[in-house]
């Protein structure tokens, strides 16, 4: 029944991520950008989507033991195993794209991105740019001074409440 448990509500949360797109995770102050106290490694490695990878794998490792029919401690070593394997795989990927900062969609880490207009922007109506973002093209409103056509390059410049400023970039 406790396998059974993790898979469902692990394994739920995990497919909520999955569908989500982005991770929202607790992170030290050195993810942020702050001070490091020493336990910044170390936390780094309990993100939540970490945490969401082990106990859905830790339950589908349990009722595979079980499906097996193991004993009940090979099925806790075999579900802890699975557990550890995904849960650690999934820290380590997600500190490695933290460090090349791609993980960070926070409206500062936009400006400066490039991207291709969809839907131009017109007086008074914002357009459509996609940009790629942690990885994943990503569709946002833009408004630009430039006269832009859809394929045309642009970079973004400035963000405000959510609107991206956008600028021809022909350097692309």
């Amino acid at each position: 029944m406790l396998y059974l448990f993790f898979f469902i509500v692990g394994g739920g949360l995990l497919a909520l991520s999955v569908l989500g797109g982005h991770d929202h995770d607790f992170s030290s102050d050195a993810d942020a950008g702050g001070p490091d106290h020493g336990m910044g490694d170390i936390a780094s490695y309990f993100s939540l989507r970490a945490l969401v990878a082990f106990a859905a794998f830790f339950g589908l490792g349990g009722l595979a033991a079980q499906g097996l029919g193991l004993g009940g401690l090979t099925q806790l070593g075999f579900a802890l195993i699975c557990g550890l394997l995904v849960g650690g795989f999934a820290a380590v990927s997600l500190r490695l794209a933290r460090t090349r900062g791609e993980t960070d969609t926070r409206a500062a880490s936009l400006e400066g991105r490039t991207g291709k207009v969809l839907v131009a922007p017109a007086a008074g109506r914002p357009g459509k740019v996609a940009l790629t973002i942690a990885g994943q093209t990503e569709q946002r409103l833009a408004q630009s001074d430039d006269l832009l056509r859809p394929g045309d390059a642009v970079i973004v410049i400035a963000v405000t409440a959510g609107l991206l400023d956008v600028r021809l970039w022909e350097n692309l």
